[in-house]
């Protein structure tokens, strides 16, 4: 009887040790959830430095327009003297990426699928001017703006865009033998690199 009374008690004692133990666990009110997806997929594409490279925006497979960093040979990066400000500006300026933007891709970036919308036209000439204002950069194009698509002319705002400001934050109007189109902003926030 003494025996089977300590056993008794001792799984009561235990069942209670065991409910008091898991009650913090399960009694904290958060309830299980599904995965839920909301919006798109986070990329970082760690760039660059601005002063190696242009930002150009192409299509991927998918149809996703994705920034691609094109490395630019400058001078000072290739041995010779350092160049002065103003062969470096042109090299990198906004005018020199629309027009590469324009040429399409390269090999290497086509064998990797990317690529222009179809309504961009393949020819640099087409970039006459880009004009970097206070509030608006003009992209000036010897085309008519309207027949570009919608997709064709994220591609140029964000390349002009970048090419103006490190962060892609002014807006660009494109202007062409047909009209000027209002301002528009680049959609596509690339991640830059870490300091070091």
């Amino acid at each position: 009887m003494r025996v089977r009374a300590f056993r008794a008690g001792r799984a009561v004692r235990v069942a209670v040790l065991l409910t008091l133990a898991g009650g913090p666990l399960t009694g904290c009110g958060i309830q299980e959830t599904e995965v839920v997806e909301a919006g798109r997929p986070a990329f970082g594409d760690l760039l660059p430095p601005r002063e190696t490279r242009l930002l150009l925006f192409f299509f991927s497979p998918d149809g996703e327009l994705l920034p691609v960093p094109r490395i630019v040979d400058v001078p000072w990066r290739s041995g010779g003297p350092p160049s002065d400000s103003e062969e470096l500006d042109a090299t990198l300026s906004p005018l020199k990426a629309v027009t590469a933007q324009l040429d399409g891709p390269s090999k290497a970036e086509r064998r990797a699928g990317l690529r222009n919308d179809p309504s961009l036209p393949r020819a640099a000439s087409t970039a006459q001017r880009v004009v970097e204002g206070r509030a608006t950069v003009e992209v000036k194009l010897n085309l008519r703006v309207r027949r570009l698509t919608a997709a064709a002319r994220d591609q140029l705002v964000c390349t002009a865009a970048y090419a103006a400001h490190a962060q892609g934050a002014p807006p660009v109007s494109l202007v062409g033998q047909d009209e000027r189109l209002a301002p528009a902003r680049c959609s596509v926030r690339p991640a830059r690199a870490p300091a070091r």
